[in-house]
């Protein structure tokens, strides 16, 4: 009886992969049409030694009387005067954009903002061009130690401000109704202090804005990457991985785990409803004035950002480079963490104005991933008992040979997905040495990587049972240590 029970699963199990594996493969095999790399900035520099190469031909047809018209300096008056990028940064001079930097913070450590600090103020692009604007309540007794940290620190170019969330100020701009979380007044999230820093920031409508958590890194090309991709997209966005990976399991499992899921479903999901992943997203800012800023009473802001954009017809580019963060350590930590971003699709669900395209696009990209751990409680154990036994012989005449097809199927889009995430971790990850590679990757392999996926099944479960019984979702900060 137990036999044929574990057969029934197994068969059971088989079935939901294979259906959903079928949508997958769509996305496995397509070419991302949207990916923003070191050929993007190449058809900007030759499109801008294109214009100006005409420019030099009309100015010699015009016997130069026109040339005060077109210098450098003319073309740096809205930019008020600043000087040319610097050597490094591969992006044409009329080109280069102020960038402002926004990075919401609670209960901090000056170890992990300094990092990301120093990151903002390496990348190869002119620190002149860029500012950072370090958010936080007044009620953080630690943002004084900052400070003075951050005075202490400053040996480079970088401007940087603090900027104290005023909630009241925040409320007098919003109507009451706007946003739906129990309680009296603002809400303290991270959507609350991105709106409040961009509405008394006063930003001009070309400038570029970003959003970075205190334990963000960018690879040091990801500034001059994202302005050549706004010339082409609406919306840019990075990948994603982890950077502890040599802090614990969770870590080491995730970094492959995140950076797989972002370079195959996510960079394939730019056509929409797309969603944004939170952390070095890049836009002008006359883009959040139009969409009006972040929802304020959204747990998942990026999420709530990224749909906004799409229904407004704003375009998403994705850079082929990995913003890399902290991963909770702890079990209790990292499961809190999933359980607020799982949840963030379901309010968006049944979204009303979507086509049927649009509203599978966005099922496939958020349910079917979440539905593909819930099965692997199931599928993987009694995948293994079933192998196990088959290979003794016990159930060579219990699993239907109809079947044997369709796991052969599910086996090769496994195995393929396993070279593709090795191949996201490999681009993602960086690595002092080969064998710290190799080390790395006999770690976290495709049976690892199946346990990490099942792992998913705990945070997507309280997620539903808080949707179900309609528990309001809390913004809580995750330890970044």
């Amino acid at each position: 009886m137990l036999l044929e029970a574990v057969v029934v699963a197994f068969v059971l199990t088989q079935a939901g992969y294979f259906v959903v594996n079928c949508g997958l493969l769509t996305l496995f095999v397509r070419r991302p049409v949207a990916e923003i790399d070191d050929t993007t900035l190449a058809r900007l520099v030759a499109a801008a030694d294109a214009e100006s190469a005409g420019r030099s031909r009309r100015v010699e047809a015009d016997g130069g009387r026109r040339l005060a018209a077109v210098g450098p300096a003319a073309a740096d008056t809205h930019r008020g005067g600043l000087p040319p990028t610097n050597a490094e940064c591969r992006l044409p001079p009329s080109h280069v954009r102020r960038i402002r930097v926004l990075v919401p913070i609670y209960r901090e450590r000056w170890e992990t903002l300094s990092e990301t600090l120093e990151n903002v103020a390496a990348q190869r692009y002119p620190t002149e061009y860029v500012s950072v604007v370090v958010i936080y309540e007044p009620t953080d007794t630690t943002v004084a130690e900052l400070r003075e940290a951050f005075a202490a620190a400053r040996t480079d170019a970088l401007d940087g401000e603090f900027v104290a969330v005023d909630h009241d100020a925040l409320a007098a701009d919003r109507s009451p109704g706007e946003w739906s979380f129990d309680g009296v007044g603002v809400p303290r999230t991270k959507a609350a202090a991105l709106t409040y820093a961009f509405t008394t920031g006063s930003f001009a409508g070309d400038d570029i804005i970003t959003v970075f958590d205190s334990d963000t890194q960018v690879p040091l090309d990801t500034f001059e990457l994202a302005v050549a991709g706004l010339a082409e997209y609406d919306i840019v966005q990075t990948k994603q991985t982890v950077r502890n990976v040599d802090e614990g399991v969770l870590p080491l499992l995730e970094s492959m785990g995140i950076a797989a899921w972002s370079d195959i479903v996510y960079a394939n999901s730019t056509d929409g409803p797309y969603q944004l992943l939170g952390k070095a997203y890049f836009t002008e800012a006359r883009v959040l004035y139009d969409i009006d800023r972040w929802q304020l009473d959204a747990v998942t802001e990026d999420m709530a950002l990224g749909v906004a954009a799409h229904r407004k017809g704003y375009t998403l580019g994705v850079i082929d480079r990995y913003v890399q963060d902290l991963c909770p350590t702890t079990f209790d930590a990292w499961v809190r963490q999933k359980r607020r971003w799982v949840r963030g699709p379901y309010r968006h669900l049944l979204t009303p104005g979507w086509s049927g395209l649009d509203r599978g696009r966005f099922w496939a990209g958020t349910v079917v991933t979440q539905l593909l751990s819930v099965t692997n409680v199931v599928g993987v154990p009694t995948g293994v008992v079933v192998f196990a036994l088959t290979v003794a012989g016990s159930t060579a005449s219990v699993v239907p040979g109809y079947l044997l097809p369709i796991v052969l199927f599910n086996a090769a889009v496994w195995a393929y997905y396993s070279w593709r995430s090795y191949r996201a971790a490999w681009d993602g990850v960086v690595f002092e040495s080969r064998w710290e590679r190799l080390a790395y990757s006999v770690l976290s392999n495709p049976f690892s990587q199946a346990v990490y996926a099942t792992l998913w099944a705990v945070p997507i479960a309280l997620a539903v049972a808080d949707a179900v019984r309609g528990v309001a979702p809390s913004f809580t900060v995750t330890p970044k240590r």
